[in-house]
């Protein structure tokens, strides 16, 4: 007796149910491999199913047909729901329910019976598996798509992916992709939005990582962390979303430098690929790629041009951090955003004074974005966007005030040094301290900018030096802007410019 079930694929796109004659077989366009049947684990069909149908702008899935290929009852047809599955759970129940094989037959998939086909076997895997290749060939795409994320945050795009470490599954990427998230979404290859449970940053590197649930990880690939050191010289790949471009690339290299905590590559990644696995030549996971480095170029010829001339360090560096097995700090992830917040609307209120500062002492290459901040700053009206985005409301607040306060002395100084009409000879004096009996309008004013500026400039400097950041990697993000205002304070502090500053409205 021949005993056969055909398996077809009823497909929705959009929501809209496909009518007759759209697809008359889902399974068409995907080829079957070559040579003998093989049994293939239900990932793998899935993977293909889904690559299909998304090309072809049908990817829901909507239910199957059963028909039973049985000696009498051929004209029998059983519909069957799987309402809640995805492709992936649908075949794998389906395979168990009938004891059968899933085969590739005349391009469509068939489960058939083990008896009268023969089959190289290959079970499917009851839970996550944890990609490890035992060939010496080149790591492929293919290999480790089904692991990889993008990662969406509102304000930036970066890359991520799945591993496991110490029993558990866990979604890895960098903390610098997550500072100032809006909104989170992590979007695997194949199978769209994925739920995290627990968050994590690493205390002391710029990492963190999602911890996956049994269910959520059923069809997605999992990579191994290498146990093995990485060595200079070794090949490396790395697969990720570079430029934010929303595809996955592959850029190939090798190891150039190994430290305790870094790696040195030359695969040339860029922003974006912040979260990429780092694979070696074994499918497995050697660090997570995080940063570029730059040298800074020194003017004429001295002695730091001389040694690193004709060096491959006087260009960019890129760099990629090993994933330690301790100090993994699990918090809510509202905390740890929370202070990405603060740091953020810290970099933005000295950016804000920043500017004034150059724009009040007459950098004209500040001009335009000084307009832009009085314009959009001194008035509510939402016919101007304004150039910073503030998440604590208080700070855009103060903001306001700072740039209200600045316009109206700045527009009064500018009108003041205009009234005067001074010529060269005039200027000197007003700006010889040795020759002045009493402190004019506009130098009052010209005080009230500085000193207006300076307060403020002080407050945010001991605002960050009193604030205990979680992660080392939010210490050191926030150092640049301790030094910031430091020279704002060291620059605001003295009493100098005065005679440009005239010259500059004049």
């Amino acid at each position: 007796m021949s005993k056969r079930l055909l398996l077809l694929l009823l497909l929705l796109a959009a929501g809209f149910t496909v009518r007759a004659g759209e697809v008359e077989d889902a399974l068409k366009t995907v080829e079957a491999p070559g040579g003998e049947y093989v049994r293939m684990p239900a990932r793998y069909i899935f993977r293909h199913l889904e690559k299909t149908a998304r090309n072809s702008g049908i990817p829901v899935l909507g239910g199957f047909v059963i028909e039973p290929r049985l000696e009498g009852v051929d004209q029998q047809k059983i519909n069957v729901s799987f309402g809640g599955m995805n492709v992936l759970q649908a075949l794998h129940t389906m395979a168990e329910a009938t004891g059968s094989l899933l085969v590739f037959e005349n391009n469509a998939a068939v489960f058939a019976d083990a008896r009268l086909i023969e089959v190289k076997t290959e079970d499917v895997p009851a839970g996550p598996v944890v990609e490890e290749r035992k060939t010496d060939s080149e790591v492929a795409f293919s290999d480790v798509d089904s692991a990889l994320v993008f990662v969406e945050t509102g304000s930036a795009r970066g890359s991520a992916f799945i591993a496991e470490q110490d029993g558990k599954t866990y979604l890895f990427s960098n903390q610098h992709n997550f500072t100032g998230a809006t909104q989170l979404e992590l979007i695997s290859m194949h199978q769209g939005r994925i739920r995290f449970g627990s968050f994590e940053f690493s205390r002391s590197r710029d990492l963190v990582r999602f911890e996956l649930s049994r269910e959520t990880v059923e069809g997605l690939g999992v990579l191994k962390l290498s146990e093995k050191n990485p060595y200079i010289g070794q090949k490396i790949v790395v697969y990720g979303n570079s430029a934010g471009g929303n595809v996955a690339t592959e850029l190939r290299g090798k190891v150039l430098g190994v430290g305790p905590r870094d790696i040195e590559v030359d695969a040339e990644i860029v922003s974006g690929n912040s979260g990429s696995p780092i694979i070696d030549e074994q499918g497995s996971v050697v660090g997570v790629a995080t940063y570029v480095a730059f040298q800074l170029k020194s003017d004429g010829k001295d002695l730091h041009n001389e040694i690193f001339r004709g060096t491959r360090f006087r260009k960019a560096r890129r760099y990629g951090v090993r994933i330690p097995s301790d100090g993994w700090v699990k918090v809510d992830i509202r905390q740890f955003l929370n202070q990405t917040y603060v740091q953020e609307d810290l970099k933005n209120y000295l950016d804000v004074l920043y500017t004034l500062e150059q724009f009040w002492n007459g950098n004209d290459d500040f001009e335009e974005a000084a307009g832009l901040i009085l314009s959009s700053y001194s008035t509510l009206s939402t016919r101007v966007n304004p150039p910073y985005e503030f998440h604590a409301p208080g700070v855009e607040e103060q903001v306001r005030m700072l740039v209200k306060a600045f316009k109206r002395n700045y527009e009064e100084f500018v009108g003041v040094v205009a009234d005067m009409d001074m010529d060269r000879r005039e200027l000197a004096r007003l700006t010889n301290p040795n020759n002045r009996l009493s402190v004019s309008k506009v130098e009052q004013l010209d005080y009230h900018i500085r000193t207006t500026l300076l307060a403020q400039a002080r407050q945010k400097y001991e605002e960050i030096g009193r604030y205990q950041w979680m992660s080392e990697y939010l210490e050191e993000s926030a150092a640049p802007l301790e030094q910031l205002a430091g020279e704002l304070i060291r620059v605001l502090d003295q009493e100098q410019g005065f005679r440009e500053r005239i010259e500059a409205v004049m």
